[in-house]
């Protein structure tokens, strides 16, 4: 079982090649870098100890063949820190899968409302962009398109294809209301015009299914009810029949994005962060597991709070499908408890066949840490077996 690391290029500012070595030392055998991402402020503590580190939502690659900005949805080129740091890796002997963060995108929402996400109230999301609507999954496949031409990349993932929902971290971002699991899945559908011609075309009155969301998110406001089983709260709040149409439009059209994107890949391997959650709305892929297997051919679950007991689950789900799969975990000191617990954990990725374990990320986990990943395939069960894919050629040296 491969063991990988995602990362965030500015990681790789200071020094590139010593971080990439570094890396390399401790039996890493991949990188997922972020070529595009969503806005941050990280505290590091690797590349450069107690730096505090912000940085914008956009694009980390250059890339002559990027479209113009105007009235069209794209993304800021922040720079070209991706390609330096797939230079020092792919130099490293590390293999380097670019992580696409699709459609978390606070610049095109904010500039483009139009496309953002929509929701019951009308009120659009400034960090979400739609993924029913025809320039959005237009510009999330020309994303698509120009990393896969990256040189240096051995694959693709992808991250946030599909819908998101209300709950962001950015802002200082309040709330005075007491929301139900249910409560934050309803403020996430969609009302936009795609999504709207969406659901009529599936049989729904929309203007009663907005009206149905407001009624109920209104009356948790005014008096606060206690949560039940998510998927009791949700088909209670709209009826069973209308609860499994919006569902399966909603799964129709993330399938759909993920399978046009991966076209755009044109043959270079796609993993797509998925989730057996029907429900969820954080920049996993909610649908269905088995059709979203089949578009992507590859699937990455993760459970980033530290919950095993849920990375289990999803990975039993994933491993249903057939498809290839990364286990994701995240290595920081509030996740994970000790040395003892990852091994845990990777023992559990290799036990339901997944070919990669991906650790969360480095710069963020405390240094040491990474001295517990040279002997961790070994531990996990065994080294992966699988016949290596030819790698491409190296990227050119950046200066």
């Amino acid at each position: 079982m491969n063991i990988e690391l995602f990362a965030h290029p500015l990681s790789f500012r200071r020094r590139p090649q010593a971080q990439a070595d570094r890396l390399a030392a401790c039996g890493v055998d991949g990188v997922t870098l972020a070529y595009s991402y969503h806005g941050g402020r990280w505290l590091l503590t690797t590349s450069d100890p107690c730096a505090v580190t912000d940085f914008q939502a956009g694009q980390w690659f250059r890339d002559e063949a990027a479209p113009v900005h105007g009235d069209d949805v794209t993304l800021p080129v922040l720079g070209d820190d991706a390609t330096i740091a797939t230079t020092a890796l792919r130099r490293a002997g590390i293999e380097v899968t670019a992580w696409l963060v699709g459609l978390h995108q606070s610049g095109p929402a904010t500039r483009r409302p139009e496309s953002a996400l929509r929701n019951a109230f009308g009120h659009p999301y400034r960090h979400a962009l739609c993924p029913a609507r025809t320039e959005v999954r237009a510009y999330a496949t020309d994303l698509v398109a120009r990393a896969a031409r990256r040189p240096g990349v051995t694959g693709l993932e992808l991250e946030a294809f599909g819908y998101l929902g209300w709950q962001h971290q950015s802002a200082h971002d309040k709330l005075g209301a007491a929301l139900r699991p249910v409560d934050r899945w309803l403020l996430s559908l969609c009302f936009c015009s795609a999504c709207t011609e969406r659901f009529t075309d599936a049989g729904i009155d929309v203007p009663a299914l907005a009206e149905t969301v407001r009624a109920t998110l209104l009356a948790q406001l005014a008096e606060p009810r206690e949560a039940g089983a998510l998927d009791a709260d949700a088909r209670a709040a709209l009826g069973s029949d209308l609860h499994d149409t919006v569902l399966a439009v909603r799964s129709r059209t993330t399938v759909s994005l993920v399978r046009d994107a991966v076209a755009a890949a044109d043959g270079l391997p796609v993993s797509v962060r998925a989730t057996g959650d029907p429900y969820a709305c954080d920049g996993k892929s909610a649908a269905d597991v088995g059709a979203l297997a089949a578009a992507a051919g590859a699937l990455t679950v993760t459970d980033l709070s530290g919950n095993q007991d849920a990375l289990r689950r999803e990975l039993a789900t994933a491993a249903r499908t057939g498809a290839q799969v990364t286990a994701g975990w995240n290595l920081a000191a509030d996740r994970t408890t000790d040395e003892r617990q990852l091994t845990s954990v990777a023992q559990d990725a290799y036990l339901a066949g997944a070919r990669s374990l991906a650790l969360y990320a480095y710069d963020l986990a405390p240094a040491q840490r990474l001295a517990w990943l040279s002997d961790l395939s070994r531990l996990a069960g065994g080294p992966d077996t699988a016949e290596p894919a030819p790698s491409p050629p190296l990227p050119e040296p950046v200066t």
